[in-house]
């Protein structure tokens, strides 16, 4: 990404709206200009998916597919129900040949993946290889599942039903067509060049698919001595296991003998490590990496639509951030470094409105998703069980206590489909559920917690703070907060002007250690040595930073000094700085409101500005040593003479 004060593009790009804008026309342009440009820094943030987030969910559900195409190898995919207990009918030779090479092309498929994630295999190479690895085997299940199910509409096939086996063959065949359509889209993306042609995963989203993988052995493996032990089917025992591991405890199998209640003990204590392992890699990954792509793609979006409003010439965008169009500059008499505060209050605005929308549609859409694994998986336990008359009233219910993994084990599955399709099911909501809380906590809890906090202080639990520094507090949390900066917008910018326009520095208020009058006076060093030393002062205050968390956000009048700092605005001239005037001159033309400002950064402010500072003083360090040999040679050649 391009960053203000260090790439000539800002010059460019980076020109503010109405500053700029001397006709109707060139004001268009730039609006263009600017949509243009977001739409660009959109499609790269889609295209992100394809390189990360569709390899990582390639990587995480291709060890499950292929565990559920064991499962279809284990046993015969027919049953005969007119003897007692159901008798296996034996497939004939060419079905089970044919379900073995697809299994064949699937571990080629993962192991050709997993190589090209720790960058054994080169992507040119292995693409190919996986894709259509995975499409064949896709294919291959396909073309014996079809027939099958052609036959058993037959009369002769009267009394008979599938097995387990079938059904599982049935979701292996799904899940490797829709990966193969996944990592066939990071391959066009790769071709056409709109994303990297290696897999940006990071060693704990790596780790995340190695664990998936560890946990698929450790359920089937576990099944194995599971059916040795207490004589059941290999199936019912992996129905038995994944029950077991993820807590749910539906009951209609449980060991019997006391060897088996035995292993019990360090079995599911195992699988409930490695189940604990995994869920909190999915949070780590998708709530809190995923998050920062998706909250970036919904912030470009947020930032346009106000932008457009801001510079309209209209009262502001609807009241949310103050107005940045030129009749409105004009009329209040403002200077360009008045419109830059201006733009960075709006640039605040737009930061805060996009995170809590990003916090309430991220719960809104987990809940959705919950709610769809909910309902249709009552569908099918429905038609499933319907030899036991399930109603539908019945099988929501029994798939409710099972999501959250309550057990009572009053209903149960029993038909070769409901075991099956639980088994598959019970493993994509485990994630579904994880999410749905998590954002439960990021919104409703919290703003529950703060309101109960804020009724105690106010009753039997009196706080330090007053009434109404409490009722501010309480407008920062969710819709309140966002309600409040809706209607005060442009009322909290005004007052922010007003702080700026007297020198005032508001974080002395709260305690902060930035004194912007001691900064302004250092503004305009007197020698290259003493520009060196307000970097390294800097630089030592923003490691302190660093370690605080919540992660320090600055006022205007700090980023105004740290950014002088940074364009070198109060360096002196030195020998070597004629050739980047240009330079400088262009990187101080960029806007707050442009999509390349630090407060939009993928980093906090903090690492942001750690970052800049750094590469600030390493480029004045070898600069000042060059000046340095250069004086010593002179001196040197003055001597010989």
């Amino acid at each position: 990404m391009n960053e203000p004060g260090f790439d000539d593009a800002i010059a460019d790009e980076a020109v503010a709206l109405d500053r700029t804008a001397s006709s109707p026309n060139q004001k268009i342009d730039e609006i263009n200009k600017l949509s243009q440009h977001d739409t660009e820094y959109q499609q790269a943030a889609r295209w992100w998916l394809a390189s990360t987030a569709y390899p990582l969910v390639a990587g995480t559900f291709g060890p499950m597919a292929s565990a559920f195409n064991i499962c279809s190898l284990s046993q015969p995919w027919r049953m005969d129900l007119t003897s007692s207990g159901g008798t296996d009918i034996p497939d004939p030779k060419w079905v089970t040949a044919i379900n073995a090479i697809s299994l064949v092309f699937a571990l080629v498929a993962n192991l050709a993946l997993s190589l090209t994630m720790a960058r054994r295999i080169r992507f040119e190479i292995a693409q190919p290889i996986i894709v259509v690895g995975w499409y064949i085997s896709s294919a291959f299940l396909i073309a014996i599942l079809i027939p099958f199910g052609v036959n058993m509409y037959k009369p002769e096939n009267n009394g008979r039903i599938y097995s387990q086996s079938y059904y599982y063959g049935t979701f292996a065949a799904g899940l490797y067509f829709i990966i193969a359509s996944l990592m066939a889209v990071t391959g066009y993306g790769a071709y056409r060049g709109y994303s990297s042609r290696k897999f940006n995963l990071t060693t704990s989203q790596r780790t995340l698919m190695l664990q998936t993988i560890i946990f698929c052995f450790y359920l089937l493996g576990g099944a194995a001595v599971y059916s040795k032990v207490e004589g059941w089917r290999f199936l019912d025992a992996v129905y038995f296991a994944d029950y077991t591991l993820l807590t749910i405890g539906v009951g209609n199998f449980s060991p019997s003998t006391h060897l088996g209640r035995g292993l019990l003990f360090p079995y599911a204590i195992g699988g409930i490590i490695i189940l604990g392992l995994i869920i909190s890699s999915i949070r780590t990954l998708m709530l809190e990496n995923g998050k920062q792509k998706i909250g970036n793609m919904l912030t470009a979006q947020t930032r346009k639509y106000l932008l457009r409003e801001a510079f309209s010439d209209r009262s502001g965008a609807k009241g949310i951030i103050p107005s940045l169009g030129k009749k409105s500059a004009k009329a209040e008499g403002r200077s360009e470094r008045e419109q830059r505060k201006r733009e960075f209050i709006a640039m605040r605005q737009v930061c805060k409105l996009a995170n809590v929308q990003h916090k309430w549609l991220s719960l809104l859409l987990s809940f959705l998703l919950w709610m769809t694994i909910w309902l249709i998986g009552g569908v099918v336990f429905w038609r499933s069980e319907s030899n036991a008359k399930w109603s539908y009233f019945e099988a929501l219910y029994f798939a409710y206590t099972s999501l959250l993994t309550v057990g009572y084990g009053d209903l149960y599955p029993i038909s070769s489909l409901g075991k099956s399709f639980f088994v598959f099911w019970s493993l994509l909501a485990v994630p579904t559920i994880t999410i749905l809380i998590s954002n439960i906590g990021d919104t409703v809890i919290r703003f529950i917690r703060d309101v109960t906090l804020f009724i105690g202080e106010l009753t039997i639990l009196p706080g330090d703070h007053s009434f109404v520094d409490r009722l501010k507090t309480l407008t920062h949390i969710s819709w309140v907060r966002w309600w409040m900066e809706e209607t005060t917008g442009e009322k909290e910018g005004a007052q922010q002007h007003a702080q700026f326009s007297q020198n005032q520095d508001p974080n002395k208020e709260n305690g902060n250690d930035f004194d912007f009058k001691n900064n302004k006076e250092e503004k305009q060093a007197e020698n290259i040595h003493q520009y060196i030393y307000l970097l390294f002062r800097e630089l030592r205050k923003i490691i302190e930073y660093a370690s605080n968390t919540p992660s320090r956000k600055f006022d205007y009048l700090e980023w105004e000094y740290y950014m002088s700092l940074i364009e070198g605005d109060n360096k002196p001239k030195v020998l070597g700085d004629e050739a980047n005037d240009g330079q400088a001159q262009a990187a101080r033309e960029w806007s707050w409101t442009d999509q390349e400002n630090p407060l939009l950064a993928e980093t906090s402010e903090v690492q942001w500005l750690l970052g800049r500072l750094t590469e600030v003083l390493d480029r004045e360090l070898r600069r000042a040593s060059q000046v340095h040999h250069v004086s010593e040679r002179a001196k040197g050649d003055g001597a010989e003479d």
